[in-house]
């Protein structure tokens, strides 16, 4: 998605910022796992595919990627970041320099994503009435992986599922947020459940994964719950950076 190529934000655990070409060499070998294909449904991709694919998400307006950052491993200073009232207030005067996201590649632990499709809203006897398709909103599936090992269970994950739907609420008008599970994922179900208050709204038994769900009437009342979930505060900043920049990779080793 063009729209966040150029947001960081931080919260106090952790920062994200946009997927870029520097970042898929560290994303490629975390895909390589067995353990995190299967958790997140994906199919293993060969270092040319993950570079297209990067690009391809780049330009894609129903996917928004955000890159996890440890918090504590990056490196702040009051040029870097602009405080904001509300999220994402940028300043165009105040941007980070590219180097920002190159000098940071060690601190990746993991990214969180959103698949935006349309919220058709039904009838009473079940049937899309006309009003209803005029009406048409986004929902989105949220997905979230900390491949980093040493970085699970340290509340990590949850901060960063909060400040995208945050992002996803306020910047892009999303209501209703949805996730899907598998059986075995235990942690990550009661993270979901327990912890952010999402419910069972379906079961595909074939694929044995579970449907929860995190709605508002309104996308206002959605990132008002979302901020009073969060507690601390949230720092936003532009990164300066051309969407159509890249950098060279010769090799998958690189």
């Amino acid at each position: 998605m063009r729209l966040n190529y150029e947001t960081c934000i931080s919260g106090s655990k952790c920062a994200l910022v946009p997927y870029r070409p520097e970042h898929v060499p560290t994303y490629h070998t975390w895909m390589k796992d067995s353990f995190l294909l299967e958790m997140t449904g994906s199919e293993p991709l060969s270092y040319e595919e993950e570079v297209a694919m990067q690009k391809s998400w780049m330009e894609d307006e129903e996917k928004c990627t955000f890159i996890v950052l440890s918090k504590d491993e990056v490196d702040f200073n009051d040029e870097d970041v602009e405080e904001s009232g509300t999220l994402p207030s940028i300043s165009d005067e105040r941007c980070v320099p590219p180097e920002f996201i190159r000098k940071h590649l060690n601190a990746m632990i993991g990214d969180v994503n959103l698949f935006l499709s349309d919220e058709e809203e039904d009838s009473e006897d079940g049937e899309a009435t006309d009003e209803s398709v005029a009406q048409v909103q986004k929902q989105a599936e949220l997905d979230i992986m900390i491949a980093s090992r040493d970085h699970r269970r340290k509340g990590m994950g949850k901060e960063a599922v909060i400040i995208m739907m945050i992002y996803g609420a306020e910047k892009l008008g999303i209501r209703r947020f949805f996730v899907k599970i598998k059986d075995e994922n235990t942690a990550s179900r009661r993270m979901f459940e327990e912890t952010l208050g999402f419910i069972e709204c379906n079961y595909a038994a074939c694929f044995k994964e579970v449907e929860l769900e995190y709605r508002f009437d309104t996308s206002e009342e959605m990132a008002k719950k979302l901020r009073e979930r969060l507690g601390g505060s949230m720092v936003s900043w532009k990164c300066s950076i051309s969407p159509f920049s890249s950098v060279e990779h010769s090799s998958e080793e690189q």
